[in-house]
């Protein structure tokens, strides 16, 4: 096997955890209760932009070849699988200190604490740092610049739209608490946003 192939099953495997994690975590019940929903467009808007790049990545590279690399530009690739990685372990690092606070839709409800412990002492949104990780990591593994196209051009802006959203129904709900925790932390990336 050459190590193309084994570049896009790391991506595939990336893939495959990713969906595997998050269904975990749902069936261990660790998501919010039923709260005042405020979102869910923006959810929406994300798992279109993220299954539409990561889909077409793994077609591009496993049968389409429409857009992958004509070398197989080592660096990208090998970038790729540690964002994969790191993209993973930051998404069930968030979720397991978020643990019953999660919610797929923007809502609140009187059991709502606000997390600032462990990596929500630095970052509002790692669970996203995590989604940009494989958003951008698969692709790469794959070698579909496609598939690195649509995570770049629709999926990165619907993470920072849902963000924003989060941020002002955080701030909403609890007030100056999340005012003040804002000051001491970033929205996703140390010393950038």
């Amino acid at each position: 096997m050459d190590m193309v192939r084994v570049s896009e099953y790391v991506g595939f495997v990336g893939f495959l955890l990713w969906a595997s994690v998050e269904r975990g975590f749902g069936l261990l019940s660790q998501q919010q209760a039923e709260g005042q929903a405020q979102d869910q467009g923006s959810f929406r808007l994300i798992s279109v932009c993220w299954y539409g790049a990561t889909l077409f990545a793994l077609l591009d590279a496993w049968t389409l070849g429409w857009t992958t690399f004509r070398s197989p530009l080592w660096a990208l690739r090998a970038i790729g699988a540690i964002l994969i990685v790191g993209g993973l372990a930051m998404r069930i690092i968030a979720r397991r200190a978020l643990g019953k606070q999660y919610s797929v839709r923007v809502e609140t409800s009187d059991a709502h604490q606000l997390v600032t412990e462990g990596v929500y002492r630095v970052l509002r949104h790692p669970a996203y740092l995590g989604l940009v990780g494989l958003l951008l990591g698969i692709p790469l593994c794959e070698g579909s610049w496609g598939g690195l196209a649509l995570a770049v051009a629709a999926g990165m802006p619907a993470i920072i739209y849902r963000i924003q959203v989060e941020e002002r129904s955080l701030s909403r709900w609890f007030g100056q608490d999340y005012e003040q925790y804002k000051k001491g932390t970033w929205r996703l990336i140390p010393h950038l946003w």
